[in-house]
C-alpha cells in the first residue's frame, strides 16, 4: 500500500483523498462516486501516484539528475514492460520511449 503521507511525494489533494479511501478498503466505484470521477480515472490517479512515490530522491545517487519521465521509463522497463506498453501509458511512441531509456542510461553511466 502506498503511503500518501510520504514527505516529498508532492501529491495533489485528489491523489491524497483517493489513496486514503483506497487504504480504507473502498472499491474503485465507491472512490469514484466520492470524488466525482469514473473508476478508470481513479485507477489512473492511483497509478500516477505510484509513479510519483516510486521516484522519490532515495534512489541510486546517479538518478537524481534524471528527469521524472526518465525515472518512470527505467522503473517500468525494470518491471518488464515493453516500449509500446510504456508509450501507451505515457502518450508517447515506443521509439520515443526507447530513446528516453537510452538517454537515461547514458546519464547514469557518466
Amino acid at each position: 500500500m502506498l503511503d500518501p503521507a510520504v514527505p516529498g511525494a508532492r501529491l495533489r489533494p485528489i491523489e491524497r483523498v483517493v489513496m486514503r479511501l483506497h487504504g480504507e478498503g473502498c472499491s474503485l466505484a465507491d472512490i469514484g462516486k466520492k470524488v466525482g470521477k469514473k473508476p478508470g480515472t481513479v485507477t489512473r490517479i492511483m497509478q500516477m501516484t505510484g509513479y510519483k512515490q516510486d521516484n522519490l530522491p532515495d534512489q541510486a545517487s546517479n538518478s537524481h539528475h534524471l528527469r521524472p519521465v526518465e525515472r518512470v521509463v527505467l522503473r517500468l522497463r525494470e518491471k518488464g514492460e515493453t516500449y509500446s506498453q510504456i508509450g501507451n501509458r505515457l502518450a508517447r511512441s515506443g521509439r520515443r520511449i526507447q530513446f528516453i531509456e537510452t538517454l537515461a542510461e547514458f546519464k547514469q553511466s557518466g
